[in-house]
């Protein structure tokens, strides 16, 4: 199980222990979850998520960078199903779909 928390999150560059923020999120999760409760944590990082600039997902082929494709979201956990059956299909057949005309990475070429 992989847990993120907003209010753990603004604790991070304080200079919190990695393990001691864990553990609040670990007691915060067992809250909501309580058969968390014999759980233990097995290991802790601290990682910047890939989130682009306007908020909103990146998807499909990046136009300056040839046969490079990118699927990056700050959603993925709910959107990765549906953009990578999408992201697929264009890659196999080449044919860009509508659903991800919104999205695509040329938005943030200058």
């Amino acid at each position: 199980m992989v847990l993120h928390s907003r209010e753990i999150d603004a604790l991070i560059d304080t200079g919190k222990d990695p393990a001691e923020l864990a553990r609040l999120l670990h007691e915060a999760a067992r809250h909501v979850v309580p058969e968390l409760g014999n759980s233990c944590i097995a290991q802790t990082r601290v990682v910047n998520r890939p989130i682009p600039a306007d908020g909103f997902p990146s998807v499909g082929a990046v136009p300056s960078v040839p046969g490079y494709n990118e699927a990056v979201s700050h959603s993925g956990i709910t959107l990765g199903p549906v953009i990578g059956r999408l992201l697929a299909s264009e890659i196999l057949n080449g044919k860009r779909d509508e659903m991800l005309a919104d999205f695509r990475p040329e938005r943030f070429s200058p």
